[in-house]
């Protein structure tokens, strides 16, 4: 299954490319050099770089509102966690 991110803007709805390798290692590089910082911080880069390539522009996502960042890191967040634990299993 291929997991993605969504944001509504003004009654457009945008899907990011699918979480993949790259994005895990973005998570991961920022969660090994801030192992004390939240999930906001370890995947707000990730957010932008799943977005980069759609139809969403980069003025919508440097506007976008905490909030709803925030509620896409935790999504992340959980992807990153998934995939280090069906690694394992």
């Amino acid at each position: 299954m291929q997991h993605t991110l969504t944001y509504e803007k003004d009654g457009k709805k945008y899907t990011s490319k699918p979480f993949d390798f790259e994005a895990m290692c973005i998570i991961n590089d920022s969660h090994m050099q801030n192992n004390d910082s939240g999930y906001l911080r370890h995947c707000s880069g990730a957010v932008d770089y799943l977005f980069e390539g759609t139809d969403v522009t980069q003025d919508v996502i440097d506007k976008m509102d905490i909030g709803a960042r925030g509620k896409m890191c935790l999504t992340l967040w959980k992807f990153y966690i998934d995939a280090l634990s069906s690694k394992n299993e």
